[in-house]
C-alpha cells in the first residue's frame, strides 16, 4: 500500500441543511437526545460524542432536500426494544416534530433498524447491533 497524499489530524466534521434553526435544535436535542449549540442565527453544531461534530447550516425553504435516504446519519441505540420505543415516538409524534417519513422496522441478522426523514428532509437511521 502507497503512503496516502495527504496527512490529515482529525476527520472533524460535516454538514447538513436545515429549514428552521430552533425547530431543528428541538428536534436533535428533545427527540434525538443530541447535543447541540447554535453560534449564530444560522449555524449550530451537533454531536453526541467523540471528536467527530455536524455542522446544521440554515438555508431556508429555498434550498430542496439534498439529501438521499442512502445518504443518512445513523443512530445507535443500545437495544431492539429501544428501537422499537423509538419507532413508537417516531409515529406518535410524527406530527408535532414535523417528520416528514416514518418507515417500518425491519431486521437484518442481529441488527434492527428504522429510518426516518426529519423536518428538514435529512435521513436518520435509529438502530440497534
Amino acid at each position: 500500500m502507497s503512503a496516502p497524499l495527504l496527512n490529515g489530524t482529525v476527520f472533524s466534521h460535516g454538514t447538513m441543511d436545515c429549514r428552521d434553526a430552533v425547530k431543528t435544535q428541538r428536534f436533535l436535542t428533545e427527540f434525538l437526545g443530541l447535543r447541540s449549540v447554535r453560534k449564530s442565527e444560522g449555524t449550530q453544531y451537533v454531536w453526541l460524542g467523540g471528536r467527530w461534530f455536524v455542522a446544521c447550516l440554515c438555508v431556508g425553504e429555498k434550498v430542496p432536500p439534498r439529501q438521499g435516504e442512502d445518504y443518512r446519519f445513523a443512530l445507535l441505540l443500545s437495544s431492539e426494544e429501544e428501537v422499537e420505543a423509538a419507532h413508537r415516538a417516531a409515529v406518535d409524534q410524527k406530527e408535532k416534530w414535523e417528520i416528514r417519513e416514518v418507515r417500518d422496522v425491519t431486521r437484518d441478522g442481529d441488527t434492527a433498524s428504522f429510518n426516518l426523514r426529519d423536518l428538514n428532509g435529512t435521513w436518520w437511521e435509529i438502530y440497534h447491533r
